[in-house]
């Protein structure tokens, strides 16, 4: 990709549109660099649609979880529109808008940091498990997912058809048995949160 022209194709949609969008397959080629290079670009001045794969998850999300929905969405003018900033969180293979800065409803965001001592000790017992092709339960898949990235309940139950209730009550069990530590207050997941 040539990063100067695909910037003139950015700016010429912003100027028509006064947002910029990016299709699944310029982000899924969009390399660190390149992102970089778009976000100083346009940093400041301009917003970016979410890609439609998170539009489709923000209205399972309303459907599911509407506190959630109402705490990022409720009263914007521009819905599904998100600073540029945020441009890294959609690139590549797992990316997606990251819930961990809810005012109105705890939050459910974890990171390899929330691991405690006695999750690290069973994710290689758990790793064995999937690897042989053996069926995870929501608390295992979950463990081994935030192990690899950082992720949020609502992206979890959305990709593995857990339901929202199910999911909170696995977070509990895992709290409960030391595995991860749960900060619901987002004061508290600001120093875990590198966007």
């Amino acid at each position: 990709m040539e990063i100067n022209s695909f910037i003139q194709k950015k700016e010429k949609q912003r100027s028509e549109k006064n947002f910029i969008s990016f299709t699944e397959s310029e982000l899924l080629s969009l390399s660190a660099e390149h992102t970089a290079h778009l976000i100083e670009y346009f940093h400041g001045y301009t917003l970016m649609q979410i890609p439609e794969a998170e539009r489709i998850f923000f209205e399972w999300l309303k459907q599911n979880d509407a506190g959630v929905w109402d705490d990022i969405w409720g009263g914007e003018e521009d819905l599904y529109m998100a600073s540029v900033d945020l441009l890294g969180s959609f690139t590549g293979e797992t990316g997606g808008f990251p819930i961990c800065d809810l005012l109105e409803v705890p939050n459910y965001w974890f990171s390899k940091e929330h691991i405690k001592p006695k999750g690290m000790e069973v994710l290689p017992e758990i790793l064995a498990h999937a690897e042989s092709g053996a069926p995870l339960n929501a608390e295992q898949q979950f463990l081994l997912q935030i192990s690899g990235q950082n992720t949020d309940i609502w992206h979890f139950c959305f990709m593995f058809d857990v339901t929202v209730a199910d999911m909170k009550k696995a977070i509990e069990e895992m709290v409960y048995k030391g595995w991860i530590v749960h900060l619901p207050d987002r004061e508290d997941l600001v120093k875990y949160i590198d966007l």
